[in-house]
């Protein structure tokens, strides 16, 4: 990355994400969605953020606090609109991220094998697939098998195997 006057300007997209990731995680957040739109005389920035022990106002504005300086430094804009928001408790998923960050989480998903809702619970997720435990059997199946997943908010507030 070239430093100019003014800020990071050679900065892309993706490099910021990186470094906004890699911030975050390091402030023990995960970063599961992020976007920059640039407008008439402006940039408006949205992302979603999560941690493991819950994520509230306290965790967005801590993510806030720590997107700001990035953006500002990056891309030399001084008051761009922060979106930040939690991923809510029945997110679906849509990137790999999100198979990653909730490792031990209950889940309502759908195969292409049946379009019918099962539910289970992440154990692994690696180079595009995932292990789903569902009572007494474990699943291994690519994410590509997946036609749709989410968490399952009825078990919100359940602990793994009851603890």
């Amino acid at each position: 990355m070239r430093k100019k006057k003014g800020g990071w300007k050679g900065m892309i997209d993706k490099e910021l994400q990186e470094e906004i990731d890699a911030t975050l995680k390091a402030g023990g957040l995960d970063l599961l969605e992020f976007s920059l739109t640039r407008q008439k005389g402006g940039l408006r920035v949205k992302a979603v953020i999560y941690r493991p022990e819950g994520t509230g106002t306290d965790e967005c504005a801590r993510a806030y606090r720590l997107i700001l300086p990035r953006i500002q430094m990056a891309l030399g804009v001084q008051d761009p609109y922060i979106e930040v928001y939690s991923p809510g408790i029945d997110r679906v998923f849509r990137t790999e991220r999100e198979w990653i960050a909730f490792k031990n989480c209950y889940i309502k998903f759908m195969t292409s094998d049946s379009h019918d809702w099962k539910k289970g619970r992440i154990l692994h997720f690696d180079n595009g697939k995932v292990q789903i435990e569902m009572d007494d059997t474990i699943l291994n199946l690519p994410i590509a098998s997946i036609i749709k997943a989410k968490l399952d908010s009825s078990r919100k507030g359940e602990k793994v195997n009851g603890i």
